[in-house]
């Protein structure tokens, strides 16, 4: 049985957790040990931790911003809709931990890994949300009333389904490139802005996302 109306609900839930997201992120600079005599010299050393927070704090703002214009589309809510959403918040919340490993073990291949897989899955996660609601529920089930506006916008389906794939892609080739570099691998999730603006500009000229 389709649960319809409670958009207003799921909306909420969700932006309260990426609040509190955002703001564990910070927990690890907020419990540094910084030493009376030694205040400059211990600032500049949590110098990796204040990249790996800025990178995330980037990544979660980027996934609230594609959620958000999702559901500016969005007008009812399902089961499926609801379960969907609640995976995608489960990786949301989970990103403080990987950051907090990587801010103190970025030159393992182990934190590099759990931190790259983490945004992958969360990526993932938030393209199927949005497939779902815009074109997957339509075609599983083509007698349902559709999740979104009667006729959403094309070109609003591709750049939402783009926004959650750019990560994705932008982060994969670390993967492999963590087992020979660390360093490495870091660096190239450098290519992630660029990869964005590239699959932002395909989403509109292009009908790689929508059949």
């Amino acid at each position: 049985m389709d649960e319809t109306g409670g958009v207003d609900r799921v909306v909420a839930l969700s932006d309260g957790v990426f609040a509190i997201a955002l703001t564990l992120l910070a927990l690890p600079l907020v419990d540094a040990d910084i030493r009376e005599d030694f205040v400059g010299g211990d600032v500049l050393g949590l110098g990796p931790k204040l990249l790996v927070f800025a990178l995330s704090f980037a990544v979660i703002g980027r996934y609230w911003r594609v959620h958000h214009q999702a559901f500016i589309h969005i007008v009812r809510a399902d089961g499926t809709l609801v379960g969907l959403n609640l995976l995608f918040l489960f990786w949301i919340a989970l990103l403080p931990f990987p950051t907090a490993v990587l801010g103190e073990h970025g030159d393992t291949t182990a934190g590099v890994v759990l931190y790259a897989s983490t945004i992958i899955l969360t990526g993932l996660s938030s393209t199927g949300l949005w497939w779902y609601a815009a074109v997957g529920r339509g075609r599983l089930s083509a007698a349902t009333r559709p999740l979104t506006h009667e006729a959403p916008d094309p070109e609003w389906v591709r750049r939402g389904l783009a926004g959650g794939i750019a990560v994705v892609v932008g982060f994969v080739p670390s993967l492999p490139l963590a087992f020979v570099d660390p360093l490495l691998a870091e660096l190239s999730w450098l290519l992630v802005p660029p990869v964005g603006h590239l699959l932002d500009r395909l989403s509109r000229r292009q009908r790689y996302f929508w059949p």
